[in-house]
């Protein structure tokens, strides 16, 4: 032990010199120190002679593997990511390498990735993290919510959504789900003024997303979107909108690209999103979230603006709060899956959500939303609340 804290203390000062006066490290004695210390479970003391021989110049895979071991184990997984790809170039058959990448790519819920990773794994090691190369059934996802408003012309309205996840294969994932929604308004009667009429909105919804992981870094994004609507009517009109992003990530941050196009309503709309999301402390005990939408409608451009927060409450449980502003006729939002063929256009809005993550692999979310929308035919503003929940198994 006292040869292990020398070792320690001779590492630490020596890396507080500068290059040109501290000699290399000595290899052995690195290794066989950090690894003393990985096998101790002292990871601030491996970290700390790592960083230290890391700056003199020693750099070899073994030392990156334990220098990203002890980032996991500290919660550091945007570090991990940094040491284990580090140590993956140059070993590329590197089992440890590659299996800790892929741990810390699930430790920053980036599945695309971990998988892409893991697919050059034994089946012992790329099963228990729930990464095969072809599922049929890989998750299901029940969603209803609830939307109230005090606007006398404005009834209150329902959501309900069921949700499917296939794994293609390590590189492709397919998501589809079909929706409800359903709301009762009342428009004037041009014939009687001064009177209404109540009109039953009825809305079913189709919708698929192809996910495909380029490289790790890379991710794009095929959607579309079906909405068959009868506003009340006897006939029903379809809308159909198409999607497509592309996705750069690193291990603070991810950034992303995306175009709509397609009809609403028999008009034609295009919609432009560029999301960005950041980790600041390197996992996701804190993060932050903005996207800046572009929407094109009868020969207008709409903007609407998003910024939001979210952290860790508990080893199990997420808090995300975020606000919005800009009016725009109809959002599209996360990746097209939601579409509200709403009459009246959104002006503002503000919103918390709670992530639950329950045994057996399943997880809960409760959501809360305010949107401040601007009724289409006197104009006036009006507040439509929602609460909505989402019980998801993934496998």
């Amino acid at each position: 032990m006292r040869k292990l804290a020398l070792l320690l203390l001779l590492l630490l000062a020596g890396a507080t010199t500068a290059r040109a006066q501290a000699p290399m490290p000595d290899y052995q004695t690195t290794d066989s120190l950090t690894q003393a210390l990985a096998g101790q479970y002292r990871w601030a003391a491996l970290d700390s002679v790592g960083s230290a021989a890391l700056r003199l110049g020693l750099d070899y895979p073994a030392l990156r593997c334990r220098l990203g071991q002890a980032a996991l184990a500290r919660d550091r997984p945007a570090q991990a990511i940094w040491h284990y790809g580090r140590a993956l170039r140059e070993n590329p058959v590197d089992i440890t390498a590659r299996y800790g990448l892929a741990l810390a790519y699930l430790s920053l819920n980036q599945p695309g990735p971990a998988a892409l990773v893991a697919r050059d794994l034994p089946d012992s090691l790329r099963r228990p993290l729930h990464l095969n190369g072809f599922q049929l059934l890989s998750r299901v996802e029940v969603e209803a919510s609830g939307q109230t408003t005090r606007q006398e012309h404005r009834g209150p309205a329902g959501f309900l959504r069921l949700g499917v996840g296939t794994r293609l294969s390590p590189r492709l994932n397919l998501s589809q789900s079909i929706s409800y929604f359903g709301q009762n308004i009342e428009l004037p009667d041009r014939q009687q003024r001064g009177r209404g009429n109540s009109y039953p909105v009825r809305q079913n919804g189709y919708y698929a997303l192809l996910a495909g992981q380029l490289a790790p870094r890379w991710r794009v994004l095929l959607g579309y979107h079906f909405l068959d609507s009868d506003f009340g009517r006897l006939e029903t009109s379809s809308s159909h909108l198409g999607y497509a992003a592309l996705a750069y990530a690193r291990p603070h941050w991810t950034a992303q690209v995306g175009q709509y196009v397609g009809t609403l309503t028999d008009t034609a709309r295009t919609q432009t999103d560029l999301r960005l999301t950041v980790y600041p402390l390197g996992n996701l005990r804190l993060y932050g979230f903005g996207q800046a939408s572009v929407v094109r409608s009868n020969g207008r451009s709409h903007l609407h603006a998003l910024l939001g927060a979210g952290g860790r409450l508990h080893r199990r449980a997420w808090l995300d709060v975020y606000g919005g502003l800009g009016q725009v006729p109809v959002l599209a939002e996360l990746d097209g899956l939601y579409v509200y063929n709403l009459l009246d256009p959104l002006q503002a809005r503000a919103g918390a959500g709670l992530l639950i993550l329950l045994p057996e692999r399943l997880s809960l979310r409760l959501s809360y939303g305010l949107e401040c929308r601007r009724d289409a035919i006197n104009g006036s503003l009006y507040n439509l609340q929602s609460l909505s929940t989402a019980l998801a198994w993934t496998w």
